[in-house]
């Protein structure tokens, strides 16, 4: 049994010397160790992304944006979508609700390389008062009037569906975000007035989008 083991790291060892005396050899253990790390980390968010538990489902949905034109399924669908919930008129919590917003804005700011791939909506949690206009006047004071940041109002009992998908009280302004996958699948909250819930947010984004 010694014999035996002893030949064999002998055969193994003059293996070993043969191969190191070919480029080929070098070429190939160098291409490995320098792609491993990026194929495990590939593997990793792509499971992760799989793994990400489903929170609910969004139904489909037309509303009026700020520039009334039209936001539904027919364009969300496919793509990667933050939404969240503010009222034209947020007393007694203003500070919190402009505070959600501002992180949105630099939510939009750090996607903006990502193009066609990901929209932000914002949808109001006040149907019965706040129309596309008004919408249309809070998208200006964050530079949201034109691109794809869209703020959303429409038909009480509509809205209202769409805020029970998410479990958003109606006419409770509130700092919660949500992220949506493709398949308009509720995938992650965020409380978006915590400066730290953004990193988090950016992070689940860019999982959702790593097998793509």
């Amino acid at each position: 049994m010694l014999v035996s083991r002893r030949a064999t790291i002998a055969r193994c060892q003059v293996l070993v010397a043969a191969l190191a005396g070919k480029p080929i050899f070098w070429l190939l253990f160098i291409v490995t160790v320098f792609t491993w790390p990026i194929l495990r980390s590939i593997r990793a968010e792509h499971d992760l992304a799989r793994s990400r538990p489903v929170l609910g489902r969004v139904r489909d949905f037309t509303l009026r944006d700020q520039n009334d034109g039209e936001l539904g399924v027919a364009e969300l669908r496919g793509r990667i979508w933050v939404a969240s919930f503010t009222a034209t008129e947020c007393e007694p919590t203003c500070a919190q609700a402009q505070r959600a917003l501002t992180h949105m804005a630099e939510v939009r700011h750090r996607t903006r390389n990502l193009g066609d791939a990901i929209r932000l909506v914002t949808f109001t949690i006040d149907p019965d008062r706040d129309t596309a206009e008004q919408m249309g006047e809070l998208s200006a004071s964050y530079r949201a009037s034109r691109g794809n940041w869209r703020f959303v109002s429409g038909p009480p009992a509509r809205v209202r569906d769409i805020l029970r998908d998410f479990q958003v009280a109606d006419g409770m302004t509130q700092s919660r975000g949500a992220l949506i996958d493709g398949d308009m699948l509720i995938r992650g909250y965020y409380d978006l007035a915590d400066e730290a819930a953004v990193d988090l947010l950016l992070r689940d984004v860019s999982r959702l989008l790593a097998p793509g």
